[in-house]
C-alpha cells in the first residue's frame, strides 16, 4: 500500500514539474457567434495528462443560426502537429441564447501545446 502512494504522490510531483497543471482562458467571435471558453492540462491515473475544455457558446445576433459546430485541434508546440481534434455540435442557437460545453483531448505529460480553435455552421 504504501509503495501505491509512492508512486502516485512521485507521478502528481512529475506532473506538477513538467507544466502540465495550467489553466488559459480564450475568447472568438465568428459574426454573431461568441465563444468563451478555458482549457487546461489535468492529470488522472486512467486517462494519463488530457486538456480538460469547458466553456460557453453566445449568439448576440437577431437571428436564430442553425448547426452551429465547435472545433478543438490540440497542437504540440514544438512540433506544431496535431495531438488530438474533437467536434461538438452545439445545434440551433436562438437570438442570445447560450449553451454550455464541456470535452478532453489527449495529451502527453512532457509536452506542451496549445489549443486551436474554429467555428462550423
Amino acid at each position: 500500500m504504501k509503495k501505491i502512494a509512492f508512486i502516485i504522490v512521485f507521478l502528481i510531483a512529475i506532473v506538477s514539474i513538467s507544466g502540465c497543471i495550467s489553466v488559459v482562458v480564450s475568447e472568438s467571435s465568428h459574426g454573431d457567434l461568441h465563444n468563451h471558453y478555458k482549457y487546461g492540462d489535468d492529470f488522472s491515473i486512467g486517462l494519463g495528462c488530457y486538456e480538460r475544455i469547458n466553456g460557453y457558446v453566445y449568439n448576440s445576433g437577431n437571428a436564430s443560426t442553425d448547426n452551429v459546430w465547435l472545433t478543438f485541434n490540440l497542437v504540440n508546440t514544438r512540433t506544431g502537429t496535431i495531438r488530438d481534434s474533437k467536434s461538438i455540435f452545439i445545434g440551433a442557437l436562438g437570438q442570445g441564447q447560450s449553451r454550455n460545453y464541456e470535452t478532453t483531448l489527449d495529451g502527453e505529460c512532457l509536452d506542451h501545446y496549445r489549443m486551436d480553435f474554429s467555428f462550423g455552421k
